[in-house]
């Protein structure tokens, strides 16, 4: 009888012991769970993100704050511009500054308030045309550049034809010229032909998106026959011309 008691009493604490276990094992599980929850699903959790609610799709730091790499306030992610100059102003999708639209920067712009339209140099300063040639005028407007077998022209290369297209706006009088060149990769025929598309990508931009009159340019083609440069990427070029 003794040793049913004491049988009975061993069953007895090993019954507590293994309740208190699963206790014990069902609470960490619930502090588990809270440290593992990463409710804006940036891949730090709750417990030790800084930024618990960054947008979805955020590129984030190990504290779970969303990276912004040039520190311009905009997301890396979202950022156009993401290295750009410590310090400077940008717009709203990272990209500097240009108040007053001559295509220099205001970082760079040595004279940050030129009148729209005007004809400025790499340093935003302004150039007086009067008493230039139209070939020194000309050597001031922007070139645009394309890829190699490209017709197409790109994104960046249209933010330099707004500057072309304000120009002309200030300038009602003025026309253009507008000469494609290619570099000498293929035959001479080709590359004339290839001259000949991209200065008429460019006329197309000029005048559907910056709505100026086609009357106001003339397209020509040079091919591969003025190079500018010794690198392919220099001479594969429109460039404009004033036309008096």
């Amino acid at each position: 009888m003794k040793y049913v008691a004491l049988a009975a009493s061993a069953l007895l604490l090993a019954s507590c012991g293994v309740k208190d276990l699963e206790k014990e094992v069902s609470s960490l599980k619930g502090e588990l769970a809270k440290v593992q929850k990463d409710g804006d699903g940036d891949g730090v959790s709750d417990a030790f993100d800084l930024e618990p609610n960054t947008p979805k799709g955020s590129m984030v730091d190990g504290s779970g704050r969303a990276l912004d790499l040039d520190g311009d306030g905009v997301r890396h992610e979202l950022d156009v511009d993401p290295f750009s100059q410590r310090g400077v102003r940008v717009d709203a999708s990272g990209a500097e500054l240009d108040s007053d639209g001559d295509g220099v920067s205001d970082s760079k712009d040595k004279e940050p308030n030129t009148p729209a339209g005007s004809l400025v140099n790499f340093q935003g300063k302004r150039i007086e045309a009067n008493g230039l040639s139209a070939q020194v005028a000309s050597a001031f407007i922007p070139e645009i550049i394309f890829s190699t077998n490209s017709v197409t022209v790109s994104a960046t290369e249209e933010a330099k034809l707004a500057v072309v297209a304000k120009m002309l706006k200030a300038n009602p009088n003025l026309r253009l010229q507008i000469i494609g060149h290619a570099d000498q990769t293929g035959s001479e025929k080709t590359n004339l032909k290839v001259g000949e598309r991209r200065a008429k990508a460019v006329l197309r931009v000029l005048t559907s998106t910056f709505s100026l009159p086609e009357s106001r340019f003339d397209v020509v083609s040079k091919g591969e026959n003025d190079p500018i440069s010794k690198k392919n990427q220099h001479n594969r070029r429109v460039e404009f011309v004033v036309i008096k």
